[in-house]
């Protein structure tokens, strides 16, 4: 799709987000040209970046019958600029047939989440500024995360206002504030969980606020996260498209573009057409430049059982590397899942340029010294959130040129919001990592 010919709301609402690139859509009388699609939920609301009357601005589409939402949503982002709280200023919306259009005005600046990875004294500082500016002005942002924050070298500017509500009353609003905070730790990647929970519980002292039950409540809005997006991964969602067809059920990234869709569709149905890497007795894998191709052929009735509970091997490794992505833990998450009906599986990730730890611990010792202790961080994060990788071997970590690493074959791996449970796979799993590299155990 190029931006030449003016689309409609109507088309764009029919449109998935691999089929969306840039477009014109007239605004009244002025076109508006979008350049970079931002977030999309196909059917309800579609997010960019645009020019519009010569200028850069950020435009969100609300589709019928969301378009309900366009007006509280502005009116919100005024009630933030009034009260003296950074957002950006809203332009105004247009109705149209099929729909509305907000627009905002474009703001240059990072997501705070990425910011804070390199300026961590400047940003912290800034986006509490903003959250506990909220809780003054009597809101808060129901979904609180570090993205919802833009951080523009100087202040953190409050996004998705949409999602910002009232903050209790009384003697409830302590607790609610905790808990508020409390979610805006538990959903930072995993790496940045302890600064997140040092930073908030430094900011909760300063303004005599308690903090005792912070560190309790941020595991539970983990567990409950994680346990959410676990369900979530089965079925159609923002990110991901779900259809059936002769060839069975399908699971696809949204954002994937089109023709390596049609592409990567067509090597499933027949993933012997692409180049053998390895052939087990029930799996194989298959690949080319781009891609990397599991082929899981078990049909027996244990595989059955297993898909029909979504708990097949291919199953449990789209599962675990879709929510490995989003808490931040570095593994190349799948793009495409197709789950036979004979129980056969083939599911697609995207390819990494990189070695096996392995092959380094072999050929180049000096370097796999440097890379193994972020394989024993790693392990330590994902132990402490209720995860266990199920096979730690060095053959299924990745190396690229930068010298990071990507956990591959998530097949065996699992989650457990028993915190018992995960403690017990935990201590074993990390006996059998330094019982199988004892060169990176200090012993």
């Amino acid at each position: 799709m190029t931006g030449d010919s003016p689309l409609s709301l109507s088309q764009l609402s029919r449109r998935d987000w691999g089929e969306v690139a840039a477009f014109t859509l007239m605004v009244g009388d002025e076109p508006l040209y979008a350049d970079r699609i931002l977030r999309h939920l196909p059917g309800r609301r579609l997010a960019m970046r645009a020019r519009w009357r010569g200028e850069l601005v950020f435009a969100k589409l609300f589709f019928q019958p969301e378009a309900e939402k366009a007006a509280p949503e502005q009116e919100r982002q005024k009630a933030l600029l009034a009260a003296g709280l950074p957002t950006p200023e809203p332009l105004g919306l247009h109705q149209l047939d099929d729909g509305t259009v907000a627009l905002t005005r474009w703001c240059e600046g990072e997501p705070a989440g990425a910011a804070l990875r390199h300026q961590e004294d400047q940003v912290m500082p800034a986006v509490l500024d903003s959250v506990f500016g909220l809780y003054q002005a009597g809101w808060r942002q129901r979904d609180l995360h570090l993205d919802n924050f833009l951080f523009d070298g100087r202040q953190a500017l409050i996004l998705d206002a949409g999602d910002i509500d009232t903050l209790p009353e009384g003697r409830r609003r302590p607790g609610a504030i905790l808990d508020n905070l409390a979610l805006f730790c538990a959903q930072a990647p995993l790496d940045l969980h302890d600064t997140l929970l040092n930073r908030v519980a430094a900011a909760l002292s300063e303004r005599g606020l308690p903090s005792a039950r912070l560190k309790a409540r941020v595991h539970r809005h983990s567990i409950r996260r994680i346990a959410s997006a676990l369900r979530k991964w089965r079925r159609a969602s923002s990110a991901i498209a779900s259809h059936s067809d002769e060839h069975g059920d399908w699971l696809v990234q949204r954002a994937l573009p089109d023709e390596e869709k049609k592409t990567l569709a067509r090597a499933l149905v027949a993933p012997d057409s692409l180049p053998l890497i390895k052939k087990g007795s029930r799996i194989s894998v298959h690949g080319d430049e781009h891609w990397v191709i599991k082929h899981y052929r078990d049909t027996s009735w244990k595989a059955r059982l297993k898909q029909r509970w979504f708990r097949g091997r291919a199953d449990v490794s789209w599962l675990m590397g879709w929510t490995w992505a989003l808490l931040g833990i570095p593994t190349p998450r799948p793009v495409m899942l197709l789950r036979r009906r004979d129980a056969q599986a083939v599911i697609a990730f995207p390819r990494i340029d990189s070695v096996a730890l392995s092959y380094l611990m072999e050929h180049d010792p000096p370097r796999a010294h440097r890379i193994a202790p972020q394989a024993e961080y790693w392990l330590d994060r994902l132990h402490g959130a209720g995860f266990w990788h199920g096979d730690t071997k060095a053959q299924n970590v990745l190396v690229d040129a930068l010298e990071h690493i990507h956990w591959i074959d998530l097949d065996g791996a699992g989650f457990s919001r028993w915190h018992e449970r995960g403690v017990r796979k935990g201590k074993r799993e990390m006996k059998r990592f330094h019982d199988n590299w004892k060169q990176f155990s200090g012993n």
